[in-house]
């Protein structure tokens, strides 16, 4: 493995907690009942970034995912 994925794999487990604590602070805003009627734009921005910090973390996790079986194949050889 190069350092550049030795330090990915060891690095997005973090990346990926810190955009589900994103993630959690969204939903908490999201849950407000009276945020659509009292501020339209501020929800759709906040679906918005919802959306794309769903976005990065799937392709956070799939990038981790690679790296971990590239890391077993590695160490099974």
């Amino acid at each position: 493995m190069s350092f550049k994925d030795k330090h990915a794999l060891e690095t997005l487990p973090k990346t990926i907690a810190a955009l589900q604590a994103e993630t959690k602070k969204l939903q908490i805003k999201l849950a407000d009942p009276n945020l659509y009627a009292r501020d339209r734009t501020g929800f759709e921005s906040i679906s918005g970034e919802l959306g794309e910090l769903h976005r990065k973390i799937a392709a956070a996790e799939e990038k981790w995912l690679e790296l971990e079986m590239l890391r077993e194949e590695i160490a099974g050889a």
